[in-house]
């Protein structure tokens, strides 16, 4: 079985970008950061989330930003300084979202999402021709509410974050979508799946592995022991396939037989069982659950010099099922682990009792800020009192907790993701706190 030939068009564009070893093809004018001088005229270039080196014709500064034009000479690629960007340029017309929080939902979505497209697309330096807006655009007003700019944001992350082109954004945003905006959970469609194959009469390989697999992944997190806690964590990203397209990549990379690699994850699994489906509502739903995944491994992907992780956490609360969601970023260390001196984390908690929470911890040099919007009126008098404990536990371990912010918001009634978790996990900044240790 050619096992690749079975995975190749699942595969997100990014990591086929990463497959091309670094050859990626740039427009003839674009917006980029100098972050590095490695050899004389020789520089790291940032465009999006994808970091290449070129030599650069005209004088530039590290850290700052500039437009260029990509001239490709025999010796690889040359970059010429069109302009600088000035920082007043970058904040004359702020982006929606994280950077705007003063702007209500109402402004933002008085603004025609043809004319936000284009902001975004132009901060890219992607071409976009205006049938390909306007299709786009038509898309994202199919939804309404804070799940239009959940959408308006996923859009950006392709694009801006990632430089995508018009074919890899409409190729892509059906996955996103999948995974942060279908009215159900990653755990209650693993949970259709599992009941379908239970009731199959086949005893094929697949279904057999399948099943086995499912059961590992269904089980609720342990939510008593933080050791159990972590395991569960590790071997739930592992199983469900989020990290097998970069095992394939890894494999490829270094020349390594593809025949050899296991297949004990639920996305390849899945990939396998569905060539044999007959039935239309079993297809349906394994189809369904194939997108969630590599939705979720889009959102897990690697920037620069740093790594993001994110995944969903199938819950079971006062006997009630529910998903938690956690993102992480963190700068790669020589391990590829996560540096524990430089990270940050926000979790996405559905609570009983506090709603829902959201908690952004960032750490820098072991010194943590911490911000956490609930819907608790009680919970910042709570934060209050038990910061002395909280401080001598992170004491004990090494860090040092710098600053705290609570932030009550109004319960809006709606169990979908919202729109403020969507924006926490792109924006690259913490924000203020209100109170200093």
């Amino acid at each position: 079985m050619n096992i690749w030939q079975l995975i190749q068009h699942r595969i997100p564009d990014g990591i086929l970008n990463k497959m091309e070893k670094g050859n990626h093809k740039l427009p003839d004018k674009f917006q980029a950061k100098v972050t590095e001088q490695l050899d004389g005229a020789l520089f790291a270039v940032q465009k999006g989330g994808i970091s290449f080196s070129a030599k650069i014709s005209g004088p530039v500064e590290l850290g700052k930003e500039y437009v260029f034009h990509s001239l490709r000479e025999e010796k690889g690629i040359v970059l010429r300084v069109d302009r600088s960007i000035p920082a007043i340029e970058n904040t004359a017309q702020p982006l929606p979202g994280n950077r705007t929080p003063s702007i209500g939902l109402q402004q933002l979505q008085a603004q025609s999402t043809i004319h936000r497209l284009e902001h975004h697309i132009r901060e890219a330096g992607v071409k976009f021709a205006p049938a390909e807006l306007q299709q786009l655009a038509k898309v994202i007003d199919g939804f309404q509410g804070p799940q239009k700019e959940i959408m308006m944001e996923l859009t950006k992350f392709l694009v801006v974050r990632n430089a995508a082109t018009p074919e890899a954004v409409h190729k892509n945003l059906p996955f996103l979508t999948a995974a942060l905006l279908d009215d159900e959970s990653l755990g209650s469609t693993l949970e259709k799946v599992k009941q379908l194959i239970s009731v199959s009469k086949e005893a094929r390989p697949e279904t057999l592995k399948l099943q086995a697999q499912l059961e590992k992944i269904t089980i609720p997190a342990p939510l008593q022991s933080q050791k159990e806690m972590v395991l569960f964590l590790k071997q739930l990203f592992s199983n469900t396939g989020l990290d097998y397209e970069n095992t394939l990549f890894q494999r490829l990379h270094s020349q390594q037989s593809l025949s050899s690699l296991p297949l004990e994850q639920l996305k390849p699994i899945l990939l396998e069982y569905a060539k044999g489906m007959m039935n239309k509502e079993e297809s349906g739903f394994v189809g369904k659950l194939i997108n969630k995944i590599t939705g979720f491994q889009l959102l897990s992907r690697e920037e620069g010099s740093f790594q993001h992780l994110f995944l969903p956490i199938p819950v079971v609360v006062e006997k009630e099922s529910r998903e938690w969601y956690v993102h992480l970023s963190s700068k790669k260390n020589k391990a590829d682990g996560i540096d524990p001196d430089y990270c940050r984390i926000v979790l996405y908690l559905d609570l009983p009792l506090f709603s829902t929470t959201l908690v952004d911890l960032f750490v820098q040099q072991r010194v943590i800020t911490l911000s956490i919007h609930h819907s608790y009126p009680s919970l910042g008098d709570l934060v209050e009192n038990g910061l002395p404990q909280l401080k001598e536990n992170l004491s004990q371990k090494g860090y040092t907790l710098s600053a705290i912010k609570t932030v009550h918001k109004q319960e809006d009634g709606l169990e979908e993701l919202p729109l403020d978790f969507v924006k926490k996990i792109f924006s690259t900044s913490e924000e203020g706190v209100d109170f200093r240790i």
